[in-house]
């Protein structure tokens, strides 16, 4: 994919979410791609165009704003964009998750130790504090029933009614409720063989972030420098990652600064040795050189670690092995694999908040 077919299939992702990253991303011309050309291939990516674009004064509410800085400033834009690194950290991503961190901890009854890989700021390092509520299509089979017991109702549920697009009645059912405050409250639409709630609270008891440039949330304006790639019309993501971020700040991740696959053996070792290790993954691997994927693969195999993984299908071989043929690809609703132990157990759309369970982590 070369950088206009990159922005425009950006465009079209976003354009729901966000307008005006929309519209910039669809202003691409001649001079915009000559200037991504100057910059190494991870530095070309929408987000971090766009928040670089912003810290140099672009108004996200003028399409042209981006041409116009190109023309007026573009030696500024080259050297801010070589160095700038965006972590958007979005904590959404933790919806398909916490259903396998539930499965996994049920399964070996044991506390666990996370390893963050990727882990920006650690919004999504906290899955024991997310209380999660699936909006699920009744009278679909499988769907909000565990194998042997009925689903728990959330204690303030979203009404009941019909789902906007399928016209299906919907229930809210609540997945997991979080070990401790402050937490973050998620509700997300669920369809498929949805797996059985949690029988209590996932128990996580150390936990590691790995990041080439970790951010300390307790250092001042470091939320700020978390947010400045989220579009500004999404002030309802920014809330989330802020009330995430409380609850980061009252369970904080041993900070590591490394790389994947490198710097992995050195996180792991940081852990507790009375743990069972887990390293999560979401949306980190499409950063790391495509060889180098397998190594991470193997390594966390070879440790004897566990793997939690929510990536853009097909970017592992072996995970898009395990999805059902049924599953298209090119569906922005199958954007993202949520995979446990490389096995593929459901697809998401880009952000986490629409996930279709093709598997059963229970198992």
């Amino acid at each position: 994919m070369d950088t206009r077919e990159r922005y425009a299939a950006y465009a079209e992702r976003i354009a729901g979410v966000s307008p005006s990253y929309a519209a910039w991303a669809r202003s691409l011309d001649d001079g915009l791609v000559s200037l991504l050309d100057e910059v190494p291939e991870p530095k070309r990516q929408p987000e971090l165009l766009f928040a670089v674009a912003r810290r140099l004064g672009a108004d996200p509410a003028d399409p042209g704003a981006l041409r116009a800085l190109v023309q007026e400033a573009r030696p500024a834009l080259v050297s801010a964009l070589a160095s700038a690194t965006v972590q958007a950290n979005d904590p959404r991503r933790l919806a398909p998750v916490v259903p396998l961190f539930a499965a996994l901890a049920a399964r070996v009854g044991r506390p666990l130790g996370l390893v963050d890989a990727g882990a920006a700021a650690g919004l999504c390092s906290i899955p024991d504090r997310v209380t999660l509520d699936y909006v699920v299509r009744a009278g679909v089979p499988g769907v909000g029933a565990g194998a042997d017991r009925a689903p728990q109702r959330a204690s303030r549920p979203v009404p009941p009614g019909r789902d906007a697009r399928t016209g299906a009645r919907s229930e809210v059912v609540r997945m997991h409720t979080a070990a401790a405050e402050p937490a973050l409250h998620l509700v997300a639409e669920s369809s498929g063989p949805v797996p059985t709630p949690a029988a209590g609270p996932i128990d996580v008891r150390a936990r590691v972030a790995l990041d080439p440039n970790p951010i300390d949330l307790a250092v001042p304006g470091a939320f700020d420098r978390l947010v400045e790639a989220v579009p500004p019309e999404a002030t309802d993501r920014t809330a989330l990652m802020r009330a995430a971020a409380r609850a980061t700040l009252a369970a904080p991740p041993v900070r590591i600064r490394g790389t994947l696959p490198g710097d992995l053996d050195r996180a792991l070792d940081a852990l507790p040795d009375d743990v069972v290790p887990v390293v999560l993954t979401t949306g980190t691997l499409v950063y790391v050189p495509g060889p180098d994927r397998q190594c991470f693969v193997d390594q966390v195999r070879e440790r004897g670690a566990h793997w939690i993984a929510l990536e853009r299908t097909g970017i592992l071989s072996g995970v898009a092995a395990t999805l059902p043929g049924d599953v298209d690809r090119s569906d922005p609703d199958a954007f993202a694999t949520a995979s446990l132990d490389g096995v593929a157990l459901a697809v998401t759309d880009p952000f986490g908040v629409r996930t279709r369970w093709v598997g059963d982590p229970n198992l």
